[in-house]
């Protein structure tokens, strides 16, 4: 498998969480001290700036989460996939999304799952168990994940129509992929997407990639290869 990451978009994205996360320390800090000696001015700017450090740290936890973690999500997936055929291109922030699989038989975009506990499906979305806590921050909570495959399977398909006819753009497959270490995968028989454990990956693609008819000629995968990686 070959794999394309930019570098450059990464390191950017890493220095703009890590001074986020310091602004909001900092901000936070300042608002915490002004409590020591509170007149009704002190308090307002305290509250005010409680409400902005916390917000900044939120969305400096965002970017620090994705770009400045090591390894990064795009590399455990990654260390997953590598043992795909030559066939496979593996693009890493290419084109309008963070992760695309590019194979001989369709598209994969892999979306990393930091739930902990049961997830499981019924009518939608579930999870059992996890952490109480983290789960109020939104850092290890299911939420909605239609919403980004969503998002997502749309933005690559507005991309590769602006390249390519839009009768040849080959199927688009989302597949979430549970990174938590305390993740378990329940009843997900009726799920509009599949789900698999980080293990599993290459594995569920290979297999899928297998029974689908569809076979992308070489000349098509050319065109999307070089419309990603131009980008």
């Amino acid at each position: 498998m070959k794999i394309l990451i930019n570098e450059k978009l990464i390191t950017r994205n890493k220095t703009i969480g890590n001074t986020l996360s310091i602004i909001g320390i900092v901000i936070l800090v300042g608002g915490l001290i002004l409590n020591f000696s509170p007149t009704p001015t002190k308090t307002l700017i305290s509250f005010a700036a409680l409400i902005i450090g916390f917000v900044i740290s939120q969305i400096s936890t965002g970017f620090v989460t994705r770009f400045a973690r090591s390894p990064r999500f795009d590399e455990i997936i990654a260390d997953n996939l590598n043992k795909l055929s030559s066939q496979y291109t593996f693009y890493v922030y290419y084109g309008p999304i963070p992760m695309l699989l590019v194979g001989p038989a369709g598209l994969w975009i892999p979306i990393p799952i930091l739930a902990g506990g049961e997830i499981y499906y019924d009518k939608k979305w579930r999870q059992r168990g996890g952490s109480f806590f983290m789960k109020i921050f939104g850092q290890e909570s299911i939420g909605k994940p239609e919403i980004e495959i969503n998002n997502q399977e749309k933005q690559i398909y507005d991309f590769l129509k602006k390249h390519i006819p839009e009768d040849e753009i080959p199927p688009i497959n989302s597949i979430l992929v549970s990174l938590h270490p305390k993740g378990v995968i329940g009843d997900v028989e009726n799920a509009p997407v599949p789900i698999v454990e980080l293990q599993a990956l290459r594995r569920s693609i290979r297999k899928s990639d297998r029974k689908d008819e569809t076979e992308i000629s070489d000349r098509l995968l050319e065109k999307i290869n070089a419309a990603l990686s131009e980008s």
